[in-house]
């Protein structure tokens, strides 16, 4: 069935005039629809529907939703059933149906209506989707433009991806979540929707709605995000996302300190001990309890840690044996502020690293008498900070895996490498992927890596959570 230009001008005249209401309004949200834009797609006097609908896409809705009209009073109905992925331009003449899910990256005319049994999922810019008739579908989720002249059915999710194209809605649009994120959703009906996340919402504010009905595993309020992928995955394959009722709504706790955290410290004389340059507002953690303050100034002002009595690292560090390995390690990470700390003990000398993710850091370093009140004053801390501060081995929770970061200055040129523990295998930016038995083996072997890492000139100059490397996404 191809199209002649000679009868397809004509018929896209009459229908141009007939055109009101709803979906003209809906064929205009890119520009009115015009005879003489779809003139211009014509490369030859007749055309299969396909290349017509390629030749019109990528691009505005407007001139695709039009050609639509008219194909559909030219081209006689003829139903198909779809399966799994559009990766090639096409026009149903008829209604189509998919039993699962449906992936478009190319453009798809449906000049009925539409009804997947699953998830229907475009990919924009190239998978510009037009439905004539009613779309139906148990989840949604759309970065490209999409075309719907009748009414929209997600029986779950709506999800809009990228702020570059749009969904537009004719008739209602009826789903129990929907969420614009940062894509437009225009409807030119009514909406009919349970929770409704409007366009230009912020990752936190969504996380904290979310938390009111999506299931937990779902969203992540230290993140700022949902979990959109688990979220399709799951109402793919027909298991629950929404809560059984309405739960109460959970907030992100500030990063900076809290009144009651500050209360009865005198931030203004510490910072004054610290440096000229601090100031109160440089707090990024306190505990009133010992009186402990972290004044920390992200790319002007170094860490610096008052214990509740003095400043760390006042006096003449001591001497480290660079040759040996750490006795022990322990890992502390604070969710607010993104506050590491990283104590290390060797024999007789305990060094503590702290500072910020993938940001600033100062060591301290501290000599003990005899290696077993290094291990008490191990103990101390970790009693210290324990509940302020999650303690970690190889990943930290809800954000991703920990990697370290080496530098060794000391050359005529900067080098850096880093390592993870993936599982049970050790990780370097060197190439060297090392599997073991169990995780113990795998850290051990870290400590190793390290050594050996310090021994040659390195020393650790950033501690991070899903780095932005290789390494976080091996």
């Amino acid at each position: 069935m191809s199209l002649s230009q000679n009868e397809f001008l004509p018929r896209a005249e009459a229908v141009r005039a007939r055109l009101e209401g709803a979906v003209l309004e809906a064929l205009s949200h890119h520009g009115e629809p015009s005879v003489s834009g779809l003139a211009g797609a014509f490369r030859d006097t007749r055309m299969e529907p396909a290349q017509l609908a390629e030749a019109l896409c990528p691009g505005p809705l407007s001139p695709i939703g039009f050609a639509a009209l008219v194909m559909r009073e030219l081209l006689t109905p003829e139903d198909a059933v779809l399966e799994g992925t559009v990766s090639e331009a096409r026009v149903i003449t008829g209604n189509a149906r998919v039993a699962g899910s449906l992936r478009v990256t190319a453009p798809l005319v449906v000049l009925g209506d539409l009804e997947v049994a699953g998830v229907l999922e475009d990919c924009g810019p190239d998978s510009t989707v037009v439905v004539v008739g009613r779309c139906t579908a148990w989840g949604l989720q759309t970065s490209g433009n999409f075309l719907v002249l009748g009414d929209l059915v997600v029986r779950d999710v709506i999800q809009g991806i990228y702020n570059d194209d749009s969904l537009v809605v004719a008739g209602d649009l009826t789903t129990r979540f929907l969420d614009e994120n940062d894509h437009d959703v225009t409807c030119y009906g009514e909406v009919h929707a349970e929770h409704q996340l409007e366009n230009g919402r912020s990752g936190e504010d969504a996380a904290s709605l979310a938390s009111t009905f999506l299931r937990p595993e779902l969203w992540n309020l230290d993140l700022g995000e949902i979990h959109h992928d688990v979220l399709f995955n799951r109402i793919q394959k027909g298991e629950p996302i929404f809560t059984d009722t309405l739960q109460p709504r959970q907030v992100r706790e500030p990063d900076e300190p809290t009144a009651e955290e500050l209360e009865g410290l005198d931030i203004e004389g510490i910072a004054a001990q610290a440096s000229k340059n601090a100031r109160a507002s440089d707090v990024v953690y306190a505990q009133r309890k010992t009186g402990e303050v972290w004044l920390l100034r992200p790319g002007s002002l170094p860490l610096h840690i008052f214990d509740g009595k003095e400043f760390l690292g006042q006096g003449t560090p001591p001497a480290l044996d660079v040759k040996q390995r750490a006795s022990e390690r322990v890992t502390f990470w604070r969710r607010r502020g993104d506050l590491f700390l990283e104590i290390e003990r060797f024999g007789a000398v305990v060094q503590l690293h702290a500072g910020y993710n993938n940001g600033s850091m100062r060591t301290f370093r501290f000599a003990f008498e005899t290696s077993d009140a290094a291990v008490q004053e191990m103990r101390r801390l970790e009693a210290r900070y324990e509940g302020d501060f999650l303690r970690v081995t190889t990943v930290v929770p809800g954000r991703g895996p920990l990697e370290r970061e080496l530098a060794n200055y000391g050359g005529p040129k900067a080098e850096y490498t880093s390592a993870i523990v993936d599982g049970t295998t050790l990780v370097t930016r060197d190439d060297e992927r090392q599997d073991f038995d169990d995780e113990a083996s795998a850290l051990s072997a870290l400590e190793d890596w390290i050594a050996g890492k310090r021994q040659t000139g390195f020393d650790l100059k950033i501690l991070e959570w899903k780095p932005f490397g290789l390494l976080g996404n091996s």
